[in-house]
């Protein structure tokens, strides 16, 4: 045996190898497999969870990129208003974001805003160059009136709108304080509807003021006329001087009024209403008491509303109801008061409150603003609508009664929001053009909304019925993206950057705007948290991860391109995309 060391044949410590005298080219192992990678688009949860129906995904992506005018105008694509919905809406996209169970969901309404707010220092909108003749009436220029038009206006229809009021906004201008809605920016949003066509004409109350024949000139009219009466609380002396709907309260403050509520003042309810009831009581010097029939767990209201509101003094009686209003001399003095417990869920979903037997107690107040609910008037509506009780009757694209006629807004049955609004108007522009191309004559489109729907129960998608999508879909499939199908292992964690509020003690002596959002460079931040679940945005993991090395980058920033006669569908690339935007599939199909 040799006594030589076998170590000292070794270069480097490295051994002999056997050295390919050709390109690993040749060696095809794709022939090896049965099933391969193919890239697809699918949809992130926060887009089907939308009431307006916004491509959330695809401005979050385009500011990933430094395209802000382009975020921009995708958003506006969908979303007409999207510096009000950034201030007003409960989005609940953040309650679905993914990113909610990694750490903190992506601050959407906050990043919304601030693309609205950039929005309006844009050049006016161009209306489109190809006009239809077939005109377009609306009536109400409330959120949802608002949004039909625009997006009428988007496709080339001259429209419209005839408004009762001395000023368009509806809700948003009489119903939402100054504090939450600043109506200078308001009045901004709506000059831009108005600069891509749309005619508005106030102070034309349709069935009083202008008859209904009146609209017997235009192609297809939209109702969205909005609530028009405050619902009873249903008690013993509710009927006097010291108790008001809420809503009225708010449109006498929202036009400059201050009316003497007094030193005390109830509120009923626990919806948005009421929250901006008392908000307001609060900064006209009342003490206030909220008295809701449930929990907080229950109350409609958006949740940082609610907290705001106790932030600045406003006082929850939670499991209370009014029973009867006690009424001195023909003054009132307060409200005999019931206590309540939770019983099983009523057709709202939620616990049924129950009064509790000898549980009454007396609460004095100057005021009582209701806020229990609103209802559509039927008195000046049109014969042609199919009410069912106190709401109309549509299909899914706004349909509601004789044909060319259509409705929306709070007239059907929908979630009384700003967003559901403004999604319900989008619907009925696109049943419109569809109604008017058949009409004349046209391809009116396909009948099944499915393919224009975000997800399987998301709001319906403008620019997929005009076919018009400036972004590149890979392979898209209209599925909302499980959070399981995520790769959160190449994320890190970075804390949601929280809106910026003026102090409460501040806050209360006045109407300045209380959220004040997040300045423009941390709102490109926290876009840059968004996963874009479900969506290829070129991170090239799947290209750093390939072992046969088959994945190559596309030709001038084209997709992904994948050698299947290399890929040996070993599923790596799939199971290391942190968006879930790589499938296997069986070779063949």
């Amino acid at each position: 045996m040799s006594d030589r060391n076998d170590n000292d044949d070794l270069v480097h410590g490295v051994p002999p190898l056997a050295v390919s005298m050709t390109s690993t080219l040749v060696n095809k192992t794709g022939s090896w497999k049965y099933i391969r990678p193919v890239y697809r688009d699918r949809v992130a949860p926060c887009l089907e969870s939308c009431p307006v129906g916004i491509d959330i995904e695809g401005y979050m992506n385009l500011l990933r990129e430094g395209r802000v005018d382009d975020a921009v105008n995708l958003l506006l694509r969908e979303n007409p208003m999207p510096a009000t919905t950034g201030r007003v809406c409960d989005h609940p996209c953040e309650k679905a974001c993914h990113r909610g169970a990694f750490d903190q969901p992506v601050s959407i309404h906050a990043v919304e805003r601030a693309l609205g707010d950039m929005a309006m220092r844009m050049p006016a909108p161009v209306p489109p160059s190809a006009r239809r003749h077939e005109r377009v009436a609306v009536v109400g220029a409330g959120p949802a009136g608002l949004a039909c038009a625009w997006h009428l206006a988007g496709i080339g229809y001259p429209v419209t709108i005839f408004e009762a009021a001395a000023e368009p906004g509806g809700v948003l201008r009489y119903g939402i304080p100054e504090y939450r809605l600043p109506k200078a920016l308001l009045a901004r949003e709506i000059d831009r509807i108005r600069q891509s066509g749309v005619e508005i004409l106030c102070g034309r109350r349709l069935g009083v003021v202008v008859p209904w024949s009146g609209l017997d000139r235009f192609d297809a009219v939209f109702l969205a006329t909005g609530v028009a009466k405050s619902r009873a609380m249903g008690i013993t002396g509710e009927v006097t001087p010291g108790i008001r709907a809420g809503l009225d309260f708010l449109n006498e403050v929202n036009a400059g009024g201050r009316p003497a509520i007094g030193r005390r003042v109830l509120v009923i309810g626990g919806g948005n209403t009421a929250i901006d009831c008392a908000r307001t009581a609060v900064r006209l010097g009342s003490a206030v008491v909220i008295l809701y029939r449930r929990t907080k767990v229950e109350m409609p209201a958006i949740s940082e509303e609610i907290n705001q509101a106790l932030r600045e003094g406003v006082t929850i009686e939670y499991l209370a109801a009014p029973a009867a209003a006690r009424i001195k001399k023909g003054v009132l003095t307060g409200l005999e008061c019931i206590r309540m417990t939770l019983g099983e869920p009523d057709d709202s979903g939620r616990p049924r409150p129950i009064p509790i037997e000898g549980s009454g107690f007396f609460l004095p107040a100057d005021t009582v603003l209701t806020a229990t609910g609103e209802e559509p008037g039927q008195d000046a509506a049109p014969p042609d609508l199919d009410w069912d009780g106190h709401v109309v009757r549509v299909n899914m694209l706004g349909g509601g009664g004789a044909p060319g006629l259509f409705a929306g807004g709070d007239l059907i049955e929908q979630p009384h929001t700003v967003a559901h609004a403004l999604g319900s108007g989008k619907r009925a522009a696109i049943g419109i053009d569809r109604y008017l191309r058949a009409f004349a004559g046209a391809d009116p489109g396909p009948d099944e909304t499915s393919a224009i729907r975000y997800g399987a129960s998301g709001n319906l998608s403008i620019t997929r019925w005009r076919g018009d999508d400036p972004i590149h879909r890979e392979g898209a499939v209209n599925e909302v993206i499980p959070r399981e199908d995520l790769n959160t292992a190449h994320f890190t964690h970075v804390s949601r950057h929280a809106d910026h509020h003026l102090p409460s003690v501040l806050a209360r002596t006045g109407f300045s705007e209380v959220n004040e959002g997040l300045p423009p460079a941390m709102a490109m931040a926290e876009a840059r948290r968004c996963f874009n679940c479900g969506v290829c945005n070129h991170c090239e993991l799947c290209l750093i991860f390939c072992p046969d090395i088959a994945i190559t980058r596309g030709a001038d920033g084209s997709p992904f391109e994948v050698a299947y006669q290399y890929c040996k569908g070993c599923g790596v690339c799939a199971n290391e995309c942190p968006r879930g935007a790589i499938a296997m599939t069986r070779e063949g199909l």
